[in-house]
């Protein structure tokens, strides 16, 4: 009994030390921290979605492609320069350009006024008293034909002008103190040849010449030819490679050219057009070269890069571009294209005797290997112009 009363005396002094405490009080204030802690994560909440949305609107518009620019009007490329023709060289004629030389004879069949023996060259010209034919010397070529180590001179020889002329010869000389002095006659009209327009030195002192069978005013490449090489043996020029006689029908080579339309297009405050030319061979014969003349309005000039090997021809009102391009193999064709461009617009002229100013035309420069013929050389070019 003494414990349980001493127990209940404690409890009562504790009671009186502890102050009275309002449960109303208390309940209103944790509601209010609830509160606070629910309205501060509404609101983290709200601030998290609106990053979240402005986010998302950002990566939108970043996702959209830019506004497309404005797109410049196209102007004209500019013109290609290309270098101007040169004129027709003279032929180089070393030693013969001023010389006493002594000319072997013509042959029986010659014009007796053709000079033989010493006569004395100027300009690689001679004509006795002012008559009678002239001597000519069209070329020459420098090789030791006789092999003793001192170099020799081979010129090519032509008595007057034409087939009427008293002919023409291939004629090998040494120096003998200040003369010209023959070693013999390589090949000449009194041998059957008709045309020998090209002589070229080869190895071992040989002389190889472009020899035709016929002759013509429009070049040795409009017949048949064939090179034929001579050397020196025994005392005399001999044949000593290619062919020796003219088949009764020799094969050709037969080129015809094609242009296509040129149609210009506006390019800012000019024009632009293209063009293409087709050369094809119906022949047997290859062709190593080809040379084509692009005749064009004035106000046209070359573009682009596609300009290897041409030239400007001057002189005359139009455009005129001359370019070497690699020939047809037989039974072929090539195809060239060009690019134009135009400050003003171009005028077309037509002439249907002279072509008028837009044409295309084509050649054969030389060397020649075997008959080309150009059954139709040229083609009209048509030009279209907005």
């Amino acid at each position: 009994m003494i414990e349980i009363d001493n127990l209940r005396r404690g409890l009562s002094a504790m009671a009186e030390q502890a102050e009275p405490v309002d449960l109303r009080d208390r309940a209103l204030a944790t509601s209010r921290r609830i509160r606070v802690r629910r309205t501060a994560a509404t609101a983290a909440a709200g601030i998290a979605a609106v990053v979240v949305a402005l986010s998302a609107a950002v990566a939108v518009r970043t996702d959209r492609p830019p506004a497309p620019a404005d797109t410049p009007a196209p102007t004209a490329p500019a013109p290609t320069a290309l270098p101007a023709e040169p004129g027709d060289a003279q032929p180089d004629l070393g030693p013969f350009d001023t010389a006493t030389v002594t000319v072997p004879s013509w042959g029986s069949a010659a014009d007796p006024t053709c000079p033989t023996g010493r006569i004395t060259l100027t300009g690689g010209q001679y004509q006795r008293n002012g008559a009678g034919r002239t001597v000519n010397v069209l070329s020459s070529v420098a090789v030791d034909v006789d092999r003793d180590g001192v170099k020799d001179y081979v010129a090519h020889l032509m008595c007057g002008e034409g087939p009427e002329a008293g002919g023409s010869q291939i004629v090998a000389f040494r120096r003998d103190g200040r003369e010209l002095k023959p070693i013999g006659r390589v090949v000449g009209t009194q041998d059957g040849i008709a045309m020998m327009d090209y002589v070229e030195a080869r190895d071992g002192g040989r002389i190889a010449v472009l020899v035709s069978a016929e002759y013509t005013d429009g070049g040795q490449n409009s017949v048949p030819n064939q090179w034929r090489t001579y050397a020196w043996r025994d005392g005399r020029f001999r044949q000593v490679d290619g062919p020796r006689t003219f088949p009764p029908a020799p094969p050709a080579a037969r080129l015809t050219v094609a242009a296509s339309p040129l149609a210009f297009q506006t390019a800012g405050d000019g024009y632009t057009g293209r063009l293409t030319v087709t050369v094809r061979n119906a022949g047997a014969v290859d062709v190593d070269r080809l040379e084509i003349l692009l005749v064009l309005p004035v106000q046209v000039r070359p573009t682009g890069a596609g300009w290897a090997g041409c030239v400007t021809r001057p002189g005359g009102d139009d455009t005129a571009l001359v370019c070497t391009v690699a020939g047809p193999r037989a039974r072929s064709s090539v195809a060239v294209p060009f690019a134009f461009v135009a400050a003003g617009k171009p005028v077309v002229a037509d002439d249907p005797v002279n072509l008028g100013n837009h044409y295309v035309s084509i050649s054969q420069p030389p060397p020649y290997d075997g008959q080309v013929l150009i059954n139709e050389p040229e083609a009209i070019i048509p030009i279209t112009v907005p």
